[in-house]
């Protein structure tokens, strides 16, 4: 879903518009599980409901401008990035690296600008040759444009996100510990028995999630539309009279999405 992001942007994460779009949203992941209740799916299903990040409500007042700093100009810069948000990614011009750099350094009291060696390593980041030799972020509620934004530093309160899930795989009324989204992937690829490609998040952080049973009672199987489909043994879920479906098959998962969306009313699609 696209919302509550979009109006998180335009009006702020604290305005009347963004809180009665998150109603909305609530109202439609309610009516999803209403009907994988009713649909008989809800033994069988994983239903996990997360987002990507949190947000935060701009400060409009002693703005970082970039193009307004003493002495910096954007004839010293070969490429640069920097858009909506709170980060850029700049590459100077052949000697212009250490002019560009210091100009910058202390150009605003919110705006942090490191090079690519120096950058922390918390965020794992800067250690990949398609980043830029100069990095910058600033602190949370900086920005130039939007009045609500993300991408700020990922320890801000207000970017952490939501996860939730419910299904046969979990546990009930477990209340986990913080993690990073990017264990999710191989959360993802356990529930559907796939092999993830590589990736830097780990499946152990969590298994504490997870039912201590065998995997194969954790995937949800789909050989034909759900609607068809009936509970056989151990979790597996086949049509009467075939054999257990494989684990996961390419060429069955646009019926397995066709048929979630069909649960869903046709404005929420």
């Amino acid at each position: 879903m696209k919302q509550p992001d979009s109006t998180g942007h335009k009006y702020g994460p604290e305005s009347e518009q963004r809180k009665a779009m998150v109603s909305q949203v609530d109202r439609t992941i309610g009516y999803l599980r209403q009907r994988i209740r009713e649909s008989g799916l809800e033994p069988k299903l994983n239903l996990i409901i997360t987002s990507d990040h949190g947000m935060e409500t701009v400060i409009k007042t002693n703005e970082i401008h970039i193009q307004t700093v003493e002495n910096f100009t954007f004839s010293d810069i070969q490429f640069e990035l920097l858009d909506y948000g709170p980060n850029g990614l700049l590459i100077p011009k052949e000697g212009k690296l250490e002019h560009v750099y210091s100009v910058l350094k202390n150009a605003h009291p919110k705006l942090h600008v490191y090079k690519k060696e120096e950058f922390p390593k918390r965020f794992h980041y800067a250690n990949n040759p398609r980043i830029t030799p100069l990095l910058m972020y600033s602190d949370p509620g900086y920005v130039q444009f939007n009045k609500g934004e993300h991408g700020f530093d990922n320890e801000a309160m207000n970017m952490k996100t939501i996860f939730r899930a419910v299904g046969p795989a979990f546990k009930q009324g477990l209340l986990a510990e913080p993690f990073e989204s990017v264990n999710v992937y191989a959360l993802l690829c356990e529930l559907l028995g796939i092999v993830p490609e590589p990736h830097d998040g780990s499946l152990e952080v969590l298994k504490p999630l997870l039912r201590e049973c065998p995997a194969d009672e954790r995937l949800l199987a789909v050989p034909s539309p759900l609607h068809e489909l009936h509970a056989v043994g151990g979790g597996c879920c086949c049509s009467p009279g075939q054999s257990p479906a494989p684990r996961f098959n390419a060429e069955l998962w646009p019926l397995q999405v066709q048929a979630l969306l069909s649960l869903l009313p046709r404005s929420c699609q």
